[in-house]
């Protein structure tokens, strides 16, 4: 019997079970669907869309009862919103629709096995974190075995073998993982200094792919390893973690031979009212694959967070950093201060966030067409470089206000791949950042927001302009009426870009209505074209023009 007909037998099973067993056991699951109209708008780069309607649906259900679970997921992409692959609309079958999570756990106080998909991460990621992000048409769970052991406290033992989800099929490559983690004081509470805790980390990935190439002699067996430790003593923090892959040839690294490795370092300190955070981060070729020929966002075994603050307002997100897996030295510190109240600013609170990262790419020089040398320390070309500070500052309980200024250099030409590496096209971004917000208790249960935000943006001398480029204003206001409805309203401008033609407004508005587990939302407008990025995955985003809606339930 296959996996796919195995897991779905023991999930028939488990609902007939839960059926006849009475109030035994429960049902819960969601759905969502998020729906977008498409018009045709060559000012803003939209793009005709013969659909004119597109829709990304998913429906999820869970069966659990006892130590046993188990459940499914339907997805739907009719076809993908634009932005997402759209491989989801066309590979497996080529129809966009199926089954590509189910899944069969019994988990107790010392054992765990899961049959089916499963989502796992060794550590921060370096080596492995599968997850789901579907608002970026993100999946790479594995579909396959996994058993956790725990044999005492303080001592976990994870083991897994599967394929990898490629949209609606698996990959060709298979993945192996073995993973130990270590809390010293769980497993002996005298051994260490009071105040001081230490945890330990060890894991292991393998991938097995057959080597298909006719001219070059491929590894088919690829293994990472990583280790790491956090400790504590009192208010002071460390965490290290290190890893290593054996030479791995793929289509993300231009067939090179050399290995891959990654070091993080991070130390914090919290007091009253006060935190710092200092890290460090060097990448060497670390893009981990359960697919050598995968590109983009597909079949990603590996997970590597950019090492520089996730900005949400929405001008700045014009210039989002991804983390480049073949190489790159990243810096950042933070300083969070809370300034309490009846301190000498007043009877309120205020917070004060200031931020700065440093990243630039690695000293390379190629020894053969598919080696080099790299040194440890950066070179000298700067990917992204980024300043901000933030200070929130509350007026009584009926008004907060907070201040955002950023200053980003932003390399476009190998941030969003725009360009041969050394080769300049589009050049360095600078832009400056400034945002005041405003947050005013109308009534009861009722509130209003603004944002006003301001960015200006120069190119180098030379370099090719972008379609969104030079100055952008934006205003935003949103009425809330807890805990139902919420009404938003706002408009970007881009009244400095280089081409006068292209000065124009993205106009958008909407309205949000949410009871209980329901949530509907309803919009329409311009949306210029962009990177998204979330948890700091990134994808580019065409501009739209149309109306889009979007339903969840939680059941």
């Amino acid at each position: 019997m296959t996996m796919k007909l195995l897991v779905a037998a023991l999930l028939a099973g488990a609902i007939t079970a839960w059926a006849q067993g009475g109030d035994e056991g429960s049902i819960s699951g969601s759905v969502q669907t998020d729906v977008q109209q498409y018009g045709a708008d060559s000012l803003i780069g939209a793009p005709d869309v013969p659909e004119k309607m597109l829709s990304n649906t998913f429906f999820n259900l869970t069966f659990t009862k006892g130590k046993f679970s188990a459940g499914v997921r339907f997805e739907s992409y009719q076809g993908p919103l634009l932005g997402i692959d759209p491989r989801f609309g066309s590979s497996g079958a080529g129809t966009g629709i199926g089954l590509p999570y189910r899944f069969a756990k019994f988990a107790d106080e010392t054992f765990e096995v899961t049959a089916g998909n499963f989502y796992e991460q060794f550590g921060s990621g370096m080596i492995l974190r599968t997850y789901e992000e579907r608002n970026l048409g993100f999946d790479n769970s594995i579909d396959g075995v996994r058993l956790k052991y725990m044999p005492t406290e303080g001592v976990s033992i994870t083991g897994l073998v599967g394929r990898q989800r490629a949209f609606f099929a698996l990959s060709n490559g298979i993945i192996r993982g073995a993973n130990v983690d270590l809390d010293i004081n769980q497993l002996k509470s005298d051994l260490l200094p009071e105040g001081t805790r230490l945890t330990l980390g060890l894991s292991g990935v393998s991938r097995f792919q057959a080597d298909d190439q006719d001219v070059l002699k491929i590894p088919e067996n690829v293994f990472a390893y990583s280790g790491r430790a956090n400790l504590v003593v009192h208010d002071l923090s460390l965490d290290l973690e290190y890893a290593y892959k054996i030479n791995d040839p793929s289509a993300t690294n231009a067939n090179s031979f050399n290995p891959g490795n990654a070091l993080y370092a991070s130390l914090s300190w919290a007091g009253t009212g006060l935190g710092i955070n200092l890290a460090a981060k060097r990448i060497d070729n670390m893009d981990l694959r359960s697919d050598r020929t995968a590109t983009g966002f597909a079949q990603q075994v590996n997970y590597l967070p950019a090492l520089t603050r996730q900005h949400t307002l929405r001008l700045i997100t014009l210039y989002p950093y991804a983390t480049q897996p073949t190489g790159e030295f990243a810096l950042q510190g933070d300083v969070a201060w809370t300034i309490p109240k009846g301190g000498w600013l007043g009877n309120d609170e205020t917070m004060i966030t200031l931020n700065g990262s440093l990243i630039h790419g690695l000293d390379t020089t190629h020894t053969s067409p598919y080696t080099y040398d790299a040194k440890f320390m950066w070179g000298d070309e700067i990917y992204y470089r980024d300043v901000n500070i933030e200070i929130q500052r509350k007026f009584g309980r009926d008004f907060k206000t907070t201040l955002t200024y950023v200053n980003l250099d932003y390399n476009q030409d190998v941030i969003e791949r725009r360009a041969a590496p050394g080769e300049k096209v589009y050049g360095i971004i600078n832009a400056s950042f400034v945002c005041l917000e405003l947050w005013f208790k109308t009534a009861r249960n009722q509130s209003l927001r603004t944002e006003l935000q301001y960015m200006d943006v120069t190119h180098e001398e030379g370099a090719k302009k972008a379609l969104q480029n030079g100055d952008w204003i934006m205003a935003l206001v949103e009425y809330t009426v807890s805990p139902h409805w919420f009404f938003t309203v706002f408009d970007e401008y881009n009244f400095g870009n280089y081409n006068e033609e292209l000065r124009v407004h993205y106009p958008n508005a909407s309205v949000a209505y949410s009871k209980d587990a329901l949530r509907i939302q309803a919009g329409y407008g311009r949306v210029r074209g962009g990177i998204l990025c979330v948890g700091g995955i990134c994808r580019p985003v065409p501009a739209s023009n149309g109306m889009s809606m979007s339903i969840t339930y939680t059941f």
